[in-house]
């Protein structure tokens, strides 16, 4: 079963977001991180599970246990409903992709234990919000 981790992060709430996501399968380790545009933290958490799923289907997995730091995702896809109405198409796009695979669990766990995560989309973060630095005139 491959596991699957994935995060997002913002710089303000709404603003630019970014995603991480690793795909540990057997031996074989994959990351994917990218700019997903202006949108709020929960937002991009959703679209992060969501290229996380389709970067899964692109590599044939079939079974997945999917990991995240964020406990609004973990209850909404484990109960199938969310509380705020903003949300459901997302819970809806979660449910159709994950129709591809055989098993697919979504599990809570500490930040801690989602840094790879987390640190590839700080990372691509950074890169597109990085003051650019100024030439010195001398």
């Amino acid at each position: 079963m491959a596991k699957i981790y994935f995060d997002a992060a913002s710089q303000g709430n709404p603003g630019l977001s970014t995603y991480g996501v690793v795909i540990v399968e057997e031996n074989k380790r994959y990351t994917f991180s990218n700019v997903l545009g202006e949108m709020e933290n929960h937002e991009a958490e959703w679209e992060a599970l969501l290229v996380a799923l389709k970067e899964a289907k692109q590599l044939n997995i079939e079974n997945a246990l999917i990991h995240t730091d964020s406990k609004l995702i973990e209850d909404a896809v484990n109960c199938e409903f969310v509380k705020n109405r903003k949300y459901k198409h997302y819970l809806e796009d979660y449910l159709h992709a994950t129709a591809h695979f055989q098993l697919c669990f979504v599990k809570w766990i500490p930040r801690e234990q989602n840094k790879e995560a987390n640190m590839l989309a700080q990372t691509q973060l950074y890169r597109y919000t990085k003051p650019k630095s100024k030439k010195r005139l001398t």
